[in-house]
């Protein structure tokens, strides 16, 4: 069975949606209820870094037909009874908006046999982790993973630019703000320090024709903040504006969709990427701290 991913130009809106009766054969009118806690992502290679996700949502197919798209966690009421196929596709809020959710390209499908009987509830099991029965996706085989900072030492794939009074610092050991490992990336805006600029170190080739490119992050702010990429060619230097963060009390996680800025890039050879913040206005001192960056991307969309 396959179920292929819908273009990745297509960020599709959410609806939370059920089937009417009217769309199942058959005379039964008491639902069977699947129950969906939480999806997390299990990392196989340490190559492929941390295992922050952020799966807000689960696209459920039963014998490859799509029932809806469901906020987790979900209880979904479905017309059907005995055995059947399951599949689930993690989903997640497109550039961290709750108005583009999409199942993410780079994740692999979660397939299972569910029995299934009217008035009961078929909890799809895994691990309890803080309360919740947690099932585990993971990155398809053709994922590449083609640039990564997790701020462990000082040897940082990030330079800060020319237009930047502010360095990078990193958490000390132990820092309760650090969201996991021995430290996190962070940079201090003041009064008199006021502009942060860095960029990838190195310049990096990324596939185009539509294959889904994204930048994973986890971040934690109390001033906005802007991220973008650099195309770079043989008599070019064009840097784009993606996508401005604003402030977080709480570690998040966001997938940056980059496809239709790689994609559209023709006469770019390599890219850089880029972040980039300026003291808020009415704020005297700020921070932002950054971990897990990783720029992935699917060398085979089909896949």
């Amino acid at each position: 069975m396959s179920v292929k991913f819908l273009d990745i130009f297509c960020l599709i809106l959410f609806s939370i949606a059920f089937l009417s009766c009217e769309d199942f054969e058959g005379e039964q009118t008491i639902p069977a209820y699947l129950k969906i806690d939480s999806i997390a992502l299990k990392i196989v290679s340490p190559s492929q870094g941390s295992a922050s996700s952020k799966i807000t949502d689960a696209w459920v197919y039963i014998d490859e037909q799509l029932i809806g798209a469901f906020e987790l966690p979900a209880t979904i009421p479905l017309l059907y009874t005995g055995k059947h196929r399951l599949t689930i596709i993690p989903g997640i809020r497109m550039d961290g908006m709750v108005q583009l959710r999409a199942y993410y390209p780079l994740y692999n499908q979660i397939r299972r046999e569910i029995f299934l009987s009217p008035d009961s509830v078929t909890i799809i099991k895994g691990n309890l982790i803080n309360g919740k029965n947690t099932i585990y996706t993971t990155y398809k085989d053709l994922v590449q993973f083609s640039w990564s900072e997790n701020f462990e030492d000082e040897n940082l794939a990030l330079d800060t630019t020319k237009k930047s009074n502010v360095n990078f610092m990193l958490t000390p050991e132990d820092d309760p703000a650090t969201f996991e490992g021995l430290h996190s990336g962070k940079i201090i805006l003041t009064l008199t320090d006021t502009i942060f600029e860095a960029m990838t170190s190195e310049a990096i080739s990324l596939p185009r024709n539509g294959s889904p490119v994204f930048l994973e992050m986890n971040y934690r702010c109390t001033n906005t903040f802007t991220f973008g990429i650099i195309a770079l060619g043989s008599d070019q230097y064009i840097q784009s504006p993606i996508l401005d963060l604003n402030p977080s009390a709480s570690w998040n996680k966001i997938y940056i969709n980059l496809t239709p800025n790689v994609s559209s890039s023709d006469d770019a050879l390599k890219f850089k990427l880029f972040w980039g913040a300026m003291l808020d206005i009415g704020q005297e001192q700020t921070e932002i701290y950054f971990d897990n960056m990783k720029l992935v991307y699917l060398n085979n969309q089909s896949k």
